[in-house]
């Protein structure tokens, strides 16, 4: 995959202003890291696409493991502290706390780099134990004890049953639908002559998730007895 194509700075690298360098950087990074993974990214090309040297680079990040931290940091995980503040001041059901992260995070996921950079995390951070750490403390267990936090609020106002395996949070049910939805609609959807609109996808996912934790009707059998 080819790199992206240089952004050309809006004014004299002298004249712009050194707060707003670490946030170009990153969304650099997040192109840079998507298009070529993270073996193959090189800094030099991250400050390149970035228009800024690689020393200036080197002022903010010093490895490219610290850059590839704090891009998950900015990209991923402010929506989960968002989402987390969120919850720790409302009063909303659980059900509409619960479908306000997963549009958050679909929104994220869906596009195109960072749907790259979930391909990168499942094909590659093996190959670096200690960022596989850091992506799995860091996301996705925090994710889950989000998820969980919302799906035992929902049980105990009574909107949502217990789970006994509860796969939805521990198994990364919730989470591999937005993951792997926000693949298929990248890669694959314009292959399919069936293919959902990305709307109706997030909607659909919700209502899939939401009708498996709310509370059943005890009158209804899973297997009814055949008379």
């Amino acid at each position: 995959m080819s790199l992206p194509e240089p952004v050309i700075p809006q004014e004299p690298r002298w004249k712009r202003r050194p707060e707003a360098r670490p946030d170009e950087i990153i969304d650099a990074a997040l192109r840079v890291f998507g298009a070529q993974g993270f073996s193959r990214t090189k800094l030099e090309d991250v400050a390149h696409l970035a228009g800024v040297s690689k020393g200036t680079l080197y002022l903010y990040f010093d490895s490219k493991e610290t850059l590839f931290r704090e891009m998950v940091r900015a990209k991923i995980i402010t929506i989960i502290a968002a989402a987390e503040q969120d919850l720790l001041n409302s009063t909303a059901p659980a059900g509409l706390e619960l479908e306000r992260y997963l549009r958050r995070m679909w929104a994220r996921m869906r596009e195109p780099a960072m749907v790259q950079i979930s391909k990168l995390v499942q094909a590659e951070l093996t190959l670096f134990p200690e960022l596989a750490r850091f992506f799995m403390e860091d996301v996705m267990l925090r994710s889950r004890r989000l998820v969980g936090r919302i799906l035992d609020r929902g049980v105990a106002n009574g909107e949502f049953r217990p789970i006994a395996h509860n796969f939805a949070v521990r198994g990364g049910g919730i989470a591999l639908l937005i993951v792997h939805g926000a693949q298929y609609q990248e890669l694959l959807a314009q292959f399919d002559p069936g293919a959902l609109t990305d709307a109706d996808f997030i909607d659909g996912i919700i209502d899939f998730v939401l009708n498996g934790v709310r509370i059943r009707d005890d009158s209804r059998r899973r297997h009814p007895r055949k008379d």
